[in-house]
């Protein structure tokens, strides 16, 4: 089931949303629980709706608080339902199949939060640690609006275990087999859980403890978080492969692996230094 919750200054204008959420969710007998949490049952909730409360790094949509019947309605429609529908189907929300570089969205890392508090609720200590990774976590860089989460754990049995039970976080596991290659062009056994809602593209990449993937992932984030000119220099390969247009985003993909290779030797220098 779907967990919504409805947060806010104003406990009028909450209550307002908050009822009309009920009523959607009983009319179409939806898979949906709207509740009026503390703020830390919230953060554990599929869907964080803020009234009015534009600048809580912990909403994940936002409708006004007075009237607002059809903004409302149509967060009913666009993202909710959608959502629950995905979730209880264990179905993943449509993607883009063509590579789409944006401009960098400062509020990414506040996504990414949101998103790694919910893995953090449902996993507990089964998770060694939860990263943000990938470009949307490169302050500055431009990127593909799909934000990308790394969980470490014990060993590929507990990837597996940990994968599957994101689902009660509000993401689908899908099954592989999949893997990484590392910059040797080796391959590591992984698994993966991806977005089922249709307003917040993510990936979630599980690693064993001991693949060599998982730190690689991180080095690359902190060498390109540490110099302007590497993040100038990987957004404009980004930008040039998505601009191709007889490659999907799979080719996209793969044609970053080169440089990546090339970057992660010239990183792990800098690192060393």
């Amino acid at each position: 089931m779907l967990k919504v919750a409805v947060t806010g200054p104003d406990d009028t204008a909450v209550r307002h949303v908050f009822e009309r959420l009920e009523e959607l969710a009983a009319d179409e007998s939806a898979a949906v629980r709207v509740t009026r949490p503390s703020a830390t049952e919230a953060a554990s909730c599929h869907l964080v709706i803020g009234v009015d409360g534009a600048g809580d790094p912990n909403v994940d949509a936002r409708v006004p608080g007075t009237g607002g019947r059809e903004e409302i309605e149509d967060l009913w429609r666009r993202r909710i339902a959608p959502f629950a529908l995905n979730l209880a189907r264990r179905r993943r929300a449509p993607r883009l199949q063509k590579a789409v570089v944006v401009d960098p969205d400062p509020s990414w890392p506040a996504q990414a939060d949101r998103l790694m508090g919910r893995l953090a609720a449902v996993l507990g200590d089964r998770a060694r640690r939860i990263d943000h990774i990938g470009s949307t976590s490169v302050v500055g860089l431009a990127a593909k609006d799909v934000i990308d989460l790394q969980v470490v754990t014990d060993d590929l049995e507990a990837a597996v275990a940990c994968a599957a039970a994101s689902h009660d976080a509000g993401f689908v596991h899908v099954v592989g087999p999949f893997y990484g290659i590392d910059r040797y062009g080796a391959h590591h056994d992984e698994q993966v859980a991806v977005d089922a809602d249709p307003c917040r593209p993510a990936n979630v990449h599980f690693h064993p403890a001991a693949s060599p993937l998982w730190r690689e992932m991180l080095l690359l984030r902190d060498w390109l978080r540490a110099d302007e000119g590497h993040r100038e220099e990987y957004a404009s390969l980004k930008r040039a492969l998505a601009a191709r247009t007889d490659h999907d985003v799979d080719d996209y993909g793969r044609d970053k692996m080169p440089w990546i290779g090339g970057a992660l030797k010239r990183a792990e220098g800098w690192a060393g230094r």
